[in-house]
């Protein structure tokens, strides 16, 4: 490969003027364009083109009539790939110039190029692979890992990182998990087959430029997974990561369904092993491993401990050390205690045996209230409380000890498990806190579908109408198999289906549900219906009689009330009248389609026990609407009406689509009362439907909110639902203002407002996000009353959080306009200016570090901000600053060494200074070479600091970051 470009010129002529008019002339269509640059093989003619700003504008996306993007390949681009190792800079030039392209086969280009330059130019691409990663866009995942190991070959240490932190840092997408009362949802720039199958390689690579640094590294990816996730609650310590990872070591329970975690779990497993293997100290590895606090890590500890106690004497020391935990007693931690109990007791002598068996059979290691308390709970109806503690002892014994096994345990204990295994019977399972067995697949059918797809309608319904189980086998063939087998064939033959559903309203509730689920399935998949005898059909099925009372017992295998065909009903009205909809509802059924609804908008379901059961902690009142009849029918008229509403310009459509918002409105009203509909799924599905109805009738909207937006926690719930639901917009804000103002007020005075839709974000935080964003977006002014109500009046946390999450958002944004950074700018500023007066909280500044990691803004701007920020006891940049810091000590090493010595001296945990240890040498050679007295000092402060907290070789890693400052760094 040409490494220059004048090797890469040589034997080769420029192209005169002439020759390249006459070119550019006949290559004006796309195919012309293509042949041309797939055969031109001139490297001199780069910059010929170049001169003419032939490589200035790649394709952008084109859209078609069902507004679908395509977007165009770039031929000059693969030109320029081709081209990259012969004319480096020219290439590179180009490149860096058309780089903020969201073409993903322009991006990609940038990526190809990248691995044919020389490393020094490549490093020139990074900021922008950077940002495609960031936007999730990358779609070759081996490209980008192998760009990482040739950056690291070369010894470009930062360049090589920041793509592997841009490619493998896990981060939060803001949104749910698949379900909205599950776990958040996490991703990192290469998609999760792409993770997979190239962390292990990207480690590798890292080890060359980081050496036992990446160990860290991997570390603070996974602690970042855990909190993104929410599987790890800082607040409370909480880690609930043993029921997806119920085994360190790769085991039949893990079922791999976070491929993230999974593969870091695993990356950072190996590595510790791989370095204890090197020769690294346990104690070290496991300092590593142990510095975030987090179960997660901590269990990976134990596995490696267990894993090399055979063969090195300090990690037999350290495993003793915390078989002698306590803490590692609980369950969280089981598996891999009890591995590593396995492995280092037999290999104890007899005084350590016994001080380990004392440890567990005078236990459990708890206060005596909290293991009454304990046992409280479950004490049987006739034992007193001393008998009940008595017999929770012996169960965690017996728990403790069935998770080691016999075999392993010294010989008192083992004898102790078997006197209580006589008593209480064997523990299956004991080593996993949760444990999961089935080989059921799912309900089966009485007939194949391939059969059922060939019979008649008529036939199929008498099929369905005769077939009764004998309910001979619990699992054997059920009404719920033959419904999904009909729901399959109903998706197959939707319009035959859609006409003949009059036909079929007698069926069981059953088939009638698989019937409107099989429709919704064809029109997602294009098929057409006959909308006039299926809402003919709805409607009957919405009449149908339902109590709304709870089903106990059975309703696995089938429908035994009408609720579930009813929600069908409303589910497939609302699709067939969404936005972009191939096949929707005519504008003339529009209004029928209401009326066909309008049964369900007074159905008992939910009933207030209903809610009372499954709601509050279980789920929130969003997720509760998903799952009951009365919110559906609301959501399904709402949308409705939306579709009615986008024929006002439509001269001959406009009247039917206002007679449907007439009706639906009308419907809508009657659970807004009086007397009103208290339910929180309801008033969730409100407040769902509140920017929508906003957009429909404002003037509908304001005059009822009095009814919506009331001070109790319908009202919140509506609210918090709404602000949750939609991006900020100035009309939502102004029907909201005078609910908001209420919330704040009850949430000053100790109240904790209820969230309708649980996410990351309260109520309080909502509220102030909504009206940060209107403010950058010059929609609304600093003197807006409600932004001016928000800080006087929001508790303290939220308005950091709201700060915060202002910087995290432009941190995740490209291409913000140069205009609403300035606004972000004054934004801040009148916050910190608040505090310097003394009229706010300094606590109100803390998450500012999301600003300086957004890179959004010169260091001018945000170095005396963060010193401000910075001076509060409380502030933890939480890993993200050292980075920033010592890139900015080149220019700036007296403001950097004050704030990080405020930082690193502050925080005594290792994992909370983590990242300021390990980027400390560079900021610390910068302010000695400073030549400033009150800088160096202050340099010399941190390196007496660090080396007398047992970084030894603190002096010698900056020696070695001095001289670099003075010729050229590497990164």
């Amino acid at each position: 490969m040409n490494t220059g470009a004048s090797d890469g010129l040589a034997g080769w002529h420029d192209p005169g003027p002439e020759l390249v008019q006459k070119a550019l002339a006949r290559i004006g269509d796309a195919q012309h364009r293509r042949v041309f640059f797939e055969r031109l093989e001139n490297p001199r003619w780069v910059a010929a083109l170049n001169s003419r700003n032939v490589f200035d504008s790649p394709p952008e996306a084109t859209t078609d009539g069902a507004g679908r993007e395509t977007w165009r390949p770039w031929p000059e681009g693969e030109y320029l790939v081709r081209m990259a190792a012969l004319v480096p800079p020219t290439v590179v030039e180009i490149l860096v110039r058309v780089s903020d392209t969201v073409n993903p086969y322009v991006q990609d280009l940038v990526v190809q190029a990248a691995l044919e330059l020389p490393p020094e130019e490549a490093r020139r691409l990074v900021p922008a692979i950077e940002r495609y990663l960031g936007q999730g866009r990358v779609r070759d995942g081996e490209e980008v890992v192998a760009l990482v190991e040739r950056l690291a070959r070369a010894g470009l240490r930062k360049p090589a990182v920041r793509i592997a932190h841009a490619a493998f840092r896990p981060r939060p997408t803001g949104e749910a998990g698949k379900t909205r009362w599950r776990r958040r949802s996490v991703a990192a720039g290469l998609d999760g087959y792409w993770y997979s199958e190239l962390l292990p390689r990207v480690v590798s690579a890292l080890d060359v430029v980081l050496g036992s640094r990446v160990l860290g590294t991997l570390c603070a990816w996974l602690v970042v997974f855990q909190e993104a996730s929410g599987d790890f609650d800082a607040a409370s310590g909480t880690d609930v990561s043993y029921i997806w990872r119920p085994a360190v070591a790769n085991h039949e329970q893990n079922n791999r369904y976070h491929e993230l975690g999974d593969s870091l779990v695993e990356a950072t497993r190996d590595r510790a092993l791989e370095d204890i293997g090197h020769g690294r100290s346990a104690a070290e590895v496991l300092g590593t491993l142990e510095r975030s606090g987090q179960p997660l890590l901590t269990r990976i500890g134990l596995h490696v401990l267990a894993a090399t106690a055979a063969d090195h004497e300090d990690a037999r020391e350290e495993g003793f050390r915390r078989l002698m935990d306590p803490r590692l007693l609980e369950i969280a931690y089981r598996h891999e205690y009890s591995e590593l109990g396995r492995s280092v007791l037999p290999l104890l002598n007899r005084e350590r045996s016994e001080q380990w068996e004392a440890q567990i059979l005078n236990g459990p290691p708890l206060a005596p209230e909290e293991l009454a308390r304990r046992a409280a709970r479950r004490q049987a109806s006739d034992e007193d409380l001393d008998a009940a503690v008595a017999r929770y002892k012996e169960i965690w014994q017996l728990n403790i000890l069935s998770a080691i096994g016999g075999n392993s345990l010294p010989a008192l204990a083992a004898s102790r498990l078997s006197e209580l295994v006589g008593k209480y019977g064997e523990v299956s399972h004991a080593e996993f806190p949760s444990y999961s067995s089935s080989s059921w697949t799912g309900p089966e059918s009485p007939i194949a579908e391939e059969e059922l797809v060939l019979k008649s309608v008529d036939e199929i319904k008498d099929a369905l109408a005769s077939w009764t189980p004998d309910g001979s086998e619990p699992w054997g063939v059920t009404k719920e198999g033959l419904a999904r087998t009909f729901q399959a064939v109903v998706r197959r033959r939707a319009w035959e289906f859609s006409t003949a559903a009059p036909e079929l309203v007698d069926l069981d509730p059953t088939y009638v549900r698989a019937l409107f689920s099989g429709l919704a399935d064809g029109l997602s998949e294009g098929s057409e219906l006959n909308w006039q005898p299926l809402l003919t059909c709805a409607r009957l099925i919405a009449l149908k009689r339902d109590d709304g009372a709870e089903v106990e017992g059975g309703g696995l295998d089938e429908d035994v009330v009408w609720r579930f065909a009813q929600r069908a009903v409303a589910s497939l009205l609302e699709h067939g009248a969404t936005p972009k909809q191939q096949n929707p509802i005519p504008v003339d059924l529009l209004r029928p389609a209401v009326e066909a609804l309008a049964p369900l908008i007074d159905h008992p379901d939910p009933t207030p026990e209903h809610e009372e059961r499954y709601g509050g902690s279980n789920m929130d009142p969003l997720t509760l609407s998903l799952n009951t009849t009365r919110p559906a029918a609301i959501r399904a008229i709402v949308q409705i009406a939306i579709r009615g509403n986008s024929f006002a310009e439509d001269g001959e459509a406009r009247d039917r689509g206002v007679g449907a918002i007439s009706l639906a409105l009308d419907l809508l009203d009657r659970r807004l009362g009086p007397p009103r509909d208290n339910s929180l799924a309801t008033a969730a599905a409100f407040g769902e439907a509140l920017g929508r109805l906003i957009f429909i009738d404002q003037d509908w909207t304001v005059s009822r909110a009095g009814n919506l937006l009331t001070d109790d926690q319908f009202g919140e719930v509506v609210l918090s639902t709404a602000l949750a639901t939609y991006r900020p917009f100035l009309r939502l804000m102004d029907v909201v203002a005078p609910a908001a103002h209420g919330l704040l007020a009850r949430a000053a005075a100790g109240g904790d407002p209820m969230s309708g839709w649980r996410t990351d974000r309260n109520p309080v935080e909502l509220i102030g996000d909504h009206l940060a964003m209107l403010y950058i977006q010059g929609v609304i002014g600093l003197d807006y009353p409600l932004l001016v109500h928000f800080f006087e009046t929001a508790p303290v946390k939220e308005r950091s959080r709201v700060l915060g999450r202002l910087g995290w958002i432009l941190m995740q944004s490209t291409d913000v306009p140069v205009e609403a950074l300035e606004r972000a700018k004054s934004f801040w500023d009148s916050r910190a200016e608040a505090v310097t007066d003394g009229d706010a909280s300094a606590d109100e500044l803390l998450e500012f570090y999301w600003w300086v990691i957004a890179e959004k803004f010169d260091s001018a701007w945000w170095l005396p901000r963060l010193e401000q920020a910075s001076r509060s006891e409380a502030f933890d940049p939480k890993g993200t600053l050292g980075e920033v810091l010592e890139a900015t000590a080149v220019h700036a090493p007296g403001p950097v060494a004050l704030i990080f010595e405020r930082l690193l001296l502050r925080r005594a945990e290792p994992f909370g200074r983590f990242d300021l240890v390990e980027q400390a040498p560079a900021v610390i050679a910068a302010a000695l070479e400073s030549g400033d007295p009150s800088t160096v000092a202050t340099g010399e402060r941190m390196m007496d600091a660090l080396g007398r907290s047992g970084h030894l070789r603190i002096e010698e890693l900056v020696q070695q970051h001095r001289p670099r400052r003075i010729q050229k760094t590497d990164g």
